[in-house]
């Protein structure tokens, strides 16, 4: 009975470092939205569309399903994970649709009010929530037999939703490189895949394949995201992409 014990318990531990790292991550999207969101809407100073709100709804209980998920995997209720599982598959299918139309609507709205360069800010919407929904059906097909796969894959998609929300306080900060600020705000991802690296070392001695093949495809999207949504090749091709205002 106490090695059973003692082996659950060595089980329970890893998945741990799953469960604070969402919970954290869920801190800096709440704590993100004070300026641009809540507080507009507190106030009344906000405009915003009934689509604005569908979208957040959709993004913030994405990442609150998240965080219950890795509880519940944290403390061994591996039955009502994959219970709540279905409503996260579901979860994300809106998600991804919200994503996109929000991408397109965002930059309607910029063109409308005038903004010299309406796509800029929209190869980030496409790049993010594209990258969410390839680390997610990866995911979701890994599910079963590959969990450890599952685990480090809907981690990177979450850190997907957690840049784009972070950078609502550089939209407050004048003063700054435009360029400088975008790939400092999208580092907020590297502290995280650092932290997965370290585990991985810690749990297995070496990099977990998918933790890897994530940083390998992030990273880059990081360094040049900068220029190319300032690229003139971009803001000629993304009406075609995005659609015309």
């Amino acid at each position: 009975m106490e090695t059973e014990a003692v082996k659950r318990s060595d089980t329970l531990k890893p998945r741990r470092f799953f469960a604070w790292s969402a919970i954290l991550m869920a801190a800096i999207v709440v704590l993100s939205f004070p300026l641009t969101y809540f507080l507009p809407i507190a106030t009344g100073s906000g405009q915003f569309h009934l689509l604005h709100h569908v979208h957040g709804a959709a993004f913030f209980a994405w990442i609150g399903l998240y965080v219950w998920q890795t509880q519940l995997a944290a403390r061994g209720n591996m039955a009502r994970h994959r219970e709540y599982g279905l409503l996260g598959f579901a979860l994300t299918g809106a998600v991804v649709v919200l994503g996109y139309w929000m991408a397109q609507r965002a930059a309607e709205i910029r063109t409308a009010s005038g903004v010299a360069h309406p796509y800029e800010f929209t190869w980030y919407n496409i790049v993010d929530i594209s990258l969410f929904s390839l680390f997610m059906v990866a995911s979701i097909l890994l599910v079963t037999r590959h969990k450890e796969w599952h685990r480090r894959l809907t981690y990177v998609a979450a850190l997907c939703l957690v840049a784009p929300a972070a950078t609502r306080w550089t939209l407050k900060l004048p003063y700054f490189d435009p360029i400088a600020l975008d790939i400092v705000v999208y580092l907020v991802l590297d502290p995280f895949l650092i932290a997965l690296a370290i585990y991985d070392i810690r749990t297995m001695g070496r990099l977990h394949r998918a933790t890897m093949i994530c940083i390998a495809i992030l990273i880059p999207f990081q360094i040049s995201g900068a220029w190319i949504a300032r690229s003139d090749w971009w803001n000629s091709v993304a009406p075609w992409v995005v659609g015309p205002p």
